[in-house]
């Protein structure tokens, strides 16, 4: 069963089962400068990057009883997940799901309907030459099931974080994170027969949702030094709690709660940073091949933006560096069964993180179509 099927029947069966892939569309590449790097030659150039954490991950320091209040109260003011969202989750759980199904759903919104029109014809899914579609199942079949379903998470989510021009922009950089860890997780899941499509694709989604809740609750003064803290070195998690009194997987796991999502989603975000800062036998045995995958992601996406003279605006948790702390390249050769040395698909990988950064002019302007 797939982590969406468990997302929305409450179910935590740890059971393995043959991944269901979704159905793509073949897109012509952007013809982007590669860097001609390696896997096995980017855990290498991590590797002595790894620091020293304060924040016990095995053993997170308790919320002040005010701060614990004042996020569960916060939490507590945004809105549920729009029905539209659990019907979706429901035809995604079939085995012989289709576009026509999903179509059939998104057609009775007018709003998520012109948002996948929208993004399906957009230069990030669409090549010069492809023609304009206005079928929804037509839209759905270029986008794939999985992009699909995360491209009607955003629209129905409900806006956190957006209340001044600059939460605005920040909260652009958390979307454009999770979509781009949700591409990247998708393809490092094709040869994996232990992650499912649909498991990478929702991790990758949903583990830094937490970001969301901290943009909504606190104001910009104290984002701001907290952002100077992580620039300056300390670890996100560190600079959280120090400035706020609890983290980004405090107020995930939180949100997860308001939205009665079960344990299992809980799980994944509270040891999403696990691989980054603990070694794998303290990493729990049914979470060790996606959290591995989840930290593999991360590194890759930080390659791919290392260069940001593009950007016109910087994130807050930007500087927050993944790294493996112990070797990991007989477990993603053997256990994720990834290829070590295919530049070819490192290319490919950065490839879908400069399609994505199309889709987020704000930030990148120089990506924006001519």
């Amino acid at each position: 069963m797939s982590l969406l099927s468990k997302l929305f029947s409450g179910q935590t069966d740890k059971s393995k089962s043959p991944p269901r892939k979704a159905n793509h569309t073949a897109r012509t590449e952007l013809p982007i400068e590669n860097s001609g790097i390696t896997i096995a030659e980017l855990i290498n150039l991590s590797s002595c990057k790894a620091t020293q954490m304060s924040y016990n991950l095995n053993h997170p320091p308790s919320l002040n009883t005010e701060v614990l209040s004042r996020l569960r109260h916060h939490v507590n003011t945004i809105p549920p997940m729009p029905e539209t969202w659990n019907q979706i989750q429901r035809v995604l759980q079939r085995p012989d799901a289709s576009a026509h199904d999903l179509g059939v759903i998104i057609a009775t919104d007018p709003i998520l309907t012109a948002k996948i029109l929208q993004t399906c014809n957009s230069a990030a899914y669409a090549t010069s030459t492809s023609a304009n579609i206005n079928n929804i199942p037509l839209a759905v079949a270029r986008l794939g099931l999985d992009e699909t379903s995360n491209i009607i998470f955003h629209t129905l989510a409900p806006q956190l974080g957006n209340s001044s021009p600059d939460k605005k922009l920040q909260s652009h950089h958390i979307w454009m994170h999770s979509q781009a860890m949700s591409m990247l997780m998708r393809s490092l899941a094709e040869p994996c027969s232990q992650v499912s499509h649909n498991d990478a694709s929702l991790i990758g989604l949903l583990h830094d949702i937490g970001k969301l809740v901290i943009l909504h609750i606190e104001k910009e003064p104290v984002l701001d030094e907290m952002q100077a803290s992580i620039e300056a070195g300390l670890s996100a998690l560190e600079a959280e709690y120090q400035h706020l009194g609890y983290t980004h997987i405090d107020a995930g796991m939180m949100l997860a709660l308001r939205w009665k999502l079960p344990n299992q989603v809980q799980h994944f975000i509270a040891h999403h940073h696990h691989a980054s800062h603990l070694p794998l036998d303290e990493i729990p045995d049914y979470l060790q091949h996606s959290m591995m995958m989840l930290n593999l992601a991360h590194m890759i996406l930080q390659h791919c933006l290392a260069d940001e003279t593009e950007a016109v605006h910087k994130g807050i948790w930007q500087h927050d560096q993944s790294v493996f702390v112990e070797k990991a390249e007989l477990y993603i050769k053997n256990e994720l069964e990834l290829p070590l040395d295919s530049a070819a698909l490192f290319a490919q990988l950065e490839s879908q993180v400069a399609r994505i950064k199309l889709s987020f002019p704000d930030i990148y302007p120089a990506n924006r179509e001519a």
